[in-house]
């Protein structure tokens, strides 16, 4: 599987991550990356940026997401 990055933008921060992923790796795996790097308390999702929440159990590949593509890190609106 060849690695490609994409960007994701931290809604609440408005800060911009650069990430390399591979299509092969789950949305909960990327999520999991984010929260590490981030220190993220609360509970977040990934969506497209047309705000189509991805499930965490997708792969990248499954949700169709490509080399520069950009993803939205949003609070989780089920509150969790």
């Amino acid at each position: 599987m060849s690695e490609f990055n994409i960007t994701i933008t931290h809604t609440t921060s408005g800060k911009e991550i650069v990430m390399a992923v591979e299509p092969g790796f789950t949305v909960s795996s990327v999520l999991d990356v984010l929260s590490d790097s981030l220190k993220l308390k609360d509970r977040f999702v990934l969506a497209t940026s047309d705000h189509r929440i991805l499930g965490p159990d997708v792969t990248i590949g499954e949700a169709g997401i490509q080399e520069n593509a950009h993803l939205l890190l949003m609070p989780d609106p089920t509150g969790g």
